[in-house]
């Protein structure tokens, strides 16, 4: 039953992540894109309603996907097996402190949590030698769990050697969207210009 759950929880925290991705990739159209995308997502989670339910998925994801790891301690072989337990814990890490911070920002300040607030860090030295592997490496880790989950679920209906091929593939994918988006995030592709109050955060 917790498996299911979990399984549930993961479904609906999945939906969210994926739009919150295809938002993060407008940037590589600079950050108007971005957030005229984010203003129109915003219209569909930001509400009580919403917004609670994420935040009880994410709590039990977290404390699920722990319990699990803890509870397989030593028993996994599996290359891919493994990666499954190590990309878990570093987004039980991510998420926790990212929406952490999320919410601080939106109580204890006067800042939109926008992508201003998000990749400030990015622009202000020395604070990107901790948030470009912070976000590479969070990018990263969802896509070895969705490949970690791919490769337990057709088991049973592809042979191994193209399950694996398949989870390498799209590990490989989220590799190079989580480069794409760190570049977009620096001001690679088109100028970032951080508002003063939001680097003023880091001084």
């Amino acid at each position: 039953m917790l498996h299911k759950l979990h399984r549930i929880s993961a479904l609906l925290i999945g939906v969210f992540v994926l739009f919150h991705l295809i938002n993060h990739m407008f940037i590589l159209g600079g950050v108007a894109q971005h957030i005229n995308f984010m203003n129109s997502f915003r219209v569909i989670y930001r509400n009580i309603l919403m917004e609670s339910v994420l935040l009880t998925c994410v709590i039990f994801q977290v404390s699920s996907g722990i319990y699990f790891v803890w509870k397989r301690r030593g028993q996994r072989e599996d290359f891919i097996d493994k990666a499954q337990a190590i990309s878990g814990l570093y987004l039980a890490f991510f998420f926790l402190n990212h929406v952490g911070t999320v919410l601080f920002g939106r109580l204890f300040t006067d800042l939109d949590t926008n992508i201003y607030y998000g990749i400030a860090g990015f622009h202000v030295t020395p604070f990107q030698l901790y948030f470009v592997p912070y976000y590479f490496f969070a990018v990263v880790a969802i896509f070895i769990h969705i490949a970690a989950a791919f490769n337990w679920l057709t088991r049973k209906k592809i042979t191994e050697i193209l399950r694996k091929r398949l989870a390498y593939s799209i590990v490989a994918i989220g590799a190079i969207i989580s480069m794409l988006l760190m570049l977009g995030f620096s001001g690679t592709f088109n100028e970032v210009i951080i508002p003063s109050e939001y680097r003023a955060t880091y001084q």
